[in-house]
């Protein structure tokens, strides 16, 4: 998930992060998992729900690579 661009994008639009978890309906701490760790994965529910609060295209928010075949 592209948590950079994420945030930008979020600063952007002038939105707290406190704001952005009240519009998922998700608790600040999870958004914060979600801006912050590398590690942690938001469903794709809330990933879509994401990219419409902060008006971007979905495929943004993931990078997509070929498989090894």
């Amino acid at each position: 998930m592209n948590k950079s661009l994420i945030k930008a994008r979020r600063i952007e639009k002038g939105y707290s992060q406190e704001a952005v978890a009240r519009k998922l309906d998700i608790t600040l701490r999870t958004y914060q998992k979600i801006e912050n760790d590398e590690s942690y994965l938001p469903n794709v529910i809330t990933g879509l729900q994401l990219a419409y609060v902060l008006r971007m295209n979905p495929f943004r928010l993931w990078s997509v690579t070929k498989p090894n075949s």
